[in-house]
């Protein structure tokens, strides 16, 4: 009986010997987080953010100074081409103007009697009641009266434009987006015009002003598709389109930008002027194509002896700007290859060529990941 339990001892130690053994080759042999090569959609996209803006905007200003007796529009008001917007007093254009006719008028009566009096002046020298100096300075009289009156007529002229300038019309249909005056305020408009409205032409066609970094500003091209949000409708899309990438650089923060104009449609008007746009430039979409996420690209593997690899390191000085090393899991071991890339965006990369549709691809060590760090001796 007492060999029999000694018998059992020992065989529970070998047997716990073998477990422990089996445990820790398994612990020992590498585990790796791998992702299959597969197919799917690749978006590459240019986010920014702008701000919506009446495509065409008409400031409206007075070229006379004065009181402003009427205003007919407000904020929002609709109007039409030639559609009165503001009349400026006219008692003072008014009286300029009966000033000027009257002067007018006495320029006209002057001109005709030195035309008169040139022409009996010649008579009078025809049959030498005169010298010739006096009918000569009396041709010299009619030229300046003839000059005096086309001055006048140029100031009848400009005293009636001047009137006119009183009734403030609308160059353009649109709506009302500013109004800078009010009835009886003075406006002077001795150096500078002053701007009384500003008018948008068609509220139903705006467009996004948008600044996008010199990184990625040479992947935008007119014609390109947007899709953008603003915070009024957080969970409506609306579309658009570029139309222009100016040439005109600005620099914020040491960043070169440049302007972006996209065009959008709004038949509703839901969208205003000044709305702040949260864009996606749609620079490339392709479908069903093999795709890799970019983690696996940055897999390293380390060698047991932690040496560099020199083969993997000759491969690397090899490589295309167009390719790159990833690591397929054969037979339970990462196998670099060498694959051509294509479209790549912040989370997957494009596989033309050098993998198959299927194979495994590492992306980490969980070995090295999980396993504890061996202690030499005390």
């Amino acid at each position: 009986m007492k060999k029999l339990f000694i018998f059992g001892i020992i065989f529970g130690m070998i047997a716990g010997g073998f477990w422990w053994y089996r445990q820790r080759s398994q612990n020992d042999k590498p585990h790796y987080e791998v992702v299959p090569v597969a197919r799917g959609t690749l978006k590459l996209d240019v986010s920014a953010s702008g701000t919506i803006q009446p495509i065409n905007v008409v400031s409206v200003g007075t070229q006379i100074s004065g009181i402003i007796e009427r205003v007919y529009v407000d904020y929002n008001s609709v109007v039409k081409k030639g559609d009165l917007l503001a009349e400026i007093d006219r008692f003072t254009l008014e009286q300029e103007l009966n000033e000027a006719k009257a002067q007018a008028q006495d320029a006209k009566s002057k001109r005709n009697k030195a035309r008169l009096d040139a022409k009996r002046y010649k008579e009078m020298y025809e049959a030498n009641y005169i010298s010739r100096s006096e009918m000569e300075q009396a041709e010299v009289d009619a030229v300046t009266a003839q000059s005096d009156y086309d001055k006048a007529r140029a100031q009848v002229k400009k005293a009636e434009r001047n009137l006119g300038y009183t009734r403030i019309t609308s160059p353009v249909s649109g709506t009302v987006t500013s109004k800078e005056v009010e009835e009886g305020q003075t406006v002077a408009a001795s150096f500078s015009t002053p701007e009384l409205f500003k008018i948008a032409e068609d509220l139903t066609k705006m467009q996004i002003e948008t600044d996008i970094s010199e990184a990625d500003v040479g992947m935008i091209k007119p014609g390109l598709k947007v899709d953008f949000t603003v915070d009024t409708y957080p969970a409506e899309i609306f579309h658009g389109t570029v139309s222009q990438v100016r040439l005109n650089p600005t620099e914020e923060e040491t960043v070169v930008m440049y302007t972006v104009i996209i065009d959008i449609k709004n038949d509703d008007l839901k969208l205003l002027p000044g709305m702040t746009a949260y864009v996606e430039i749609k620079v490339d979409e392709k479908p069903n194509v093999l795709r890799l996420p970019n983690m696996a690209f940055q897999f390293r593997p380390v060698r047991a002896d932690g040496k560099a690899d020199t083969q993997l390191r000759m491969m690397r000085a090899d490589l295309k700007p167009d390719e790159a090393l990833v690591f397929i899991l054969e037979n339970g071991k990462p196998v670099a290859k060498t694959v051509k890339k294509g479209l790549t965006n912040e989370m997957f990369t494009e596989i033309l060529s050098g993998v198959q549709e299927g194979e495994q691809a590492v992306l980490e060590d969980l070995t090295a990941r999980v396993q504890p760090k061996r202690r030499g001796p005390p």
